[in-house]
């Protein structure tokens, strides 16, 4: 081929070949390679020709598998339904979620189903090939350890929208509605650092997008006050995998512990969510390691629960609610105009000071030493 538009004849080609049916709905591509062999040219005229199928709607690109002809309008005939997956409904911070977004499903005329998964990617995979084939499009926050990307694959390749919220895949280009998270990692460190804490320990969730960002944030307040980044203050998720609650209670208190057993350890701790930071004020206790006095801690999350605990949390507040009326106001509009260009929406949030803080001269009065541990984990 020697036309200096050969991407356009590639494209008009295949997508002549998508409507006479050599490739059906749902139905792979051929490789890249094989299309250059096919047509005599480049790697990036082929991709050039494919990304404008993608544009016109013609086909989806699914990480790692291929090109596949997307289903079009399949869901022009479902009941107005929208799928809602949760991490756990019981969390305060996730029933606010639901109920933003179930709001605002029903000022656009849907119902909201609401499903938990316990962050268990296997609950997530049930969920997405049960409901797939009755609902208008997914909300989903997807868990921990993600192994459904063939199944997110499949929904694009359906023609079935989804919406991440508050955390995503970065895989996958489409909508999504978060925390600024990085924002909210600075703020809580650089609070504890301007009270003059200089070890500042790290209590994590297991891994998300979520406790990367944050962490980010947290680099970027110490490197703002000069003060090193140690891996050893920060801390990560341990043992198997609890349910509901106890995983955060418990990871908390594990956490706390083995952070206090360092030769040097944190004055202060920034807890990755307000469940976590209530485990390490348990352990804490128990312990008869005071709060502010001796060590100072701060959450994250806003949960109504952090001002009903002794002392009550300083913590950074999320617009929860909002989030979840957001991600739904992004999946009414992906269904009605399936080739907008996918937005990621960043919520600001707030840091909260409460009891829990204090500064390092407090602490350092205090004459905190680590004590051993009395059981623990």
């Amino acid at each position: 081929m020697h036309s200096p538009v050969l991407y356009k004849q590639i494209y008009q080609t295949l997508k002549a070949e998508i409507t006479e049916g050599r490739y059906p709905s749902g139905s792979q591509l051929p490789t890249e390679v094989e299309i250059m062999h096919r047509f005599g040219v480049s790697r990036a005229t082929v991709r050039h020709a494919l990304e404008l199928l993608r544009r016109e709607g013609w086909v989806v690109r699914i990480p790692a598998k291929g090109t596949f002809v997307r289903q079009h309008d399949p869901t022009a005939a479902m009941p107005k339904l929208i799928a809602l997956l949760a991490l756990d409904v019981q969390l305060d911070f996730f029933s606010k979620i639901i109920r933003g977004a179930e709001q605002e499903a029903a000022a656009h005329g849907y119902k909201l189903l609401v499903r938990s998964t316990d962050n268990d990617a296997e609950k997530e995979r049930q969920c997405l090939v049960d409901l797939q084939s009755h609902v208008s499009g997914f909300v989903i926050a997807p868990a921990t350890g993600n192994q459904n990307h063939a199944h997110y694959g499949q929904l694009l390749v359906q023609g079935v929208p989804f919406v991440f919220v508050d955390r995503y895949l970065p895989e996958f280009n489409v909508d999504t509605v978060t925390s600024d998270n990085v924002q909210g990692g600075y703020l809580a460190t650089r609070h504890l650092l301007e009270l003059g804490h200089r070890r500042i320990g790290v209590i994590s969730a297991r891994k998300a997008t979520t406790c990367h960002e944050r962490l980010r944030g947290y680099q970027q307040a110490l490197e703002e006050f000069g003060v090193p980044y140690d891996p050893a203050l920060v801390a990560h998720a341990m043992g198997r995998r609890r349910d509901g609650w106890d995983e955060y209670l418990h990871q908390g208190r594990v956490q706390a512990q083995a952070l206090l057993q360092l030769p040097q350890p944190p004055t202060a701790l920034f807890a990755m969510n307000d469940l976590l930071a209530v485990g390490a004020l348990r352990y804490l206790r128990e312990q008869g390691i005071r709060v502010p006095e001796e060590i100072a801690i701060v959450g994250y999350d806003g949960m109504e629960l952090s001002d009903l605990v002794s002392p009550s949390l300083t913590t950074v507040e999320q617009q929860s609610l909002r989030m979840g009326a957001e991600a739904v106001r992004l999946l009414v509009r992906r269904m009605r105009d399936r080739e907008v260009p996918a937005q990621h929406v960043v919520l600001p949030v707030n840091l909260r000071v409460r009891a829990s803080t204090a500064t390092a001269t407090a602490v350092v009065a205090g004459g905190f030493t680590p004590t051993p541990a009395k059981g623990g984990g």
